[in-house]
């Protein structure tokens, strides 16, 4: 990740700025409490070993908030990290404070959190593992279509627009055969140009995969996506009717808007259409030309 995403990331999210609190309260605590120990009573040893394991719970609860997209798995491996955290600290905090012998609160606040945070961190992995077995079964389906097409987006790992057209055929030619419905969706992020030149192609990149992998898991296994273009993506709903699809798509954008994170300036435009004609490049013509729905950052429809 860019340096400018990193520093994006902590403007926008409060977990990193909590962390740095939770580092300035054991700090606060342990110099409020206990007196600093002369240099002769510090044992280098005893501080590099607790300072190592303090260092790692902290990178691993960066990377967590920087990379993973929230969750249930994301928010208990930070909760759990941060229990840990404040465990930690004091502990490490412990090798150069002296705490008055009839108080016991700071040992029961260097002790007691470890296997609360412990066992929030178990239930994260737990439900990693969930996350994870549902991702491998999307692949599975997905990687049978990519052995006898391959039609992918080598970024995205989404199909790409050829495969996206033949999938659109057999579908009309199933509606004219069943009569069922063909509902097409568009989903675009507006200003990425500028998000790119702000914050480099690579958190671009980054962004355009997050897209991908939030709309991937939120559609159901019989839709089908594509990477249209640089920024837009394309969505065939199968046995949907234009309501339900409009429901469908406006929730997967509210839920893009919040997961994602983005700058101010940056919306997701979306559209909807049933499909009426018989030619693929007609139907994908006629839904690009119609008007986008926007959905803004919601602090900003207020304004």
């Amino acid at each position: 990740m860019s340096r400018n995403t990193l520093l994006s990331r902590m403007v926008y999210d409060w977990r990193l700025p909590f962390m740095m609190c939770i580092l300035a309260v054991s700090l606060l605590l342990a110099s409020q409490v206990g007196s600093l120990k002369p240099r002769s009573a510090i044992d280098p040893l005893d501080i590099i070993g607790e300072f190592s394991t303090l260092l790692i719970v902290l990178v691993g609860l960066v990377l967590i908030v920087t990379q993973r997209l929230d969750g249930a798995v994301t928010r208990l491996f930070f909760w759990g990290g941060c229990v840990l955290t404040f465990s930690l600290s004091l502990d490490l905090l412990d090798e150069f404070f002296s705490y008055p012998e009839a108080l016991r609160l700071m040992s029961w606040l260097e002790s007691l959190p470890q296997p609360f945070g412990l066992v929030i961190l178990g239930f994260g992995a737990a439900e990693w593992i969930k996350e994870q077995r549902q991702v491998r079964r999307q692949l599975s389906v997905r990687e049978k279509h990519l052995r006898a097409h391959e039609w992918v987006d080598p970024l995205t790992t989404l199909y790409t627009l050829p495969y996206f057209e033949k999938v659109l055929e057999r579908e009309l030619a199933l509606h004219k055969h069943n009569r069922q419905h063909v509902v097409m969706a568009s989903i675009n992020l507006q200003a990425f140009a500028r998000y790119n030149e702000e914050m480099g192609m690579q958190a671009g990149d980054l962004l355009l995969n997050k897209v991908s992998e939030l709309t991937a898991l939120y559609l159901r296994p019989g839709d089908c996506l594509c990477r249209y273009h640089s920024d837009q993506f394309l969505i065939l709903l199968s046995a949907t009717d234009c309501p339900e699809a409009l429901s469908l798509i406006r929730l997967l954008a509210e839920m893009l808007r919040e997961q994602l994170a983005l700058p101010h300036y940056m919306a997701i435009k979306t559209r909807v259409r049933r499909v009426n004609e018989v030619s693929p490049k007609h139907a994908m013509k006629q839904l690009l030309q119609q008007p986008e729905a926007i959905i803004a950052d919601a602090s900003r429809a207020h304004h």
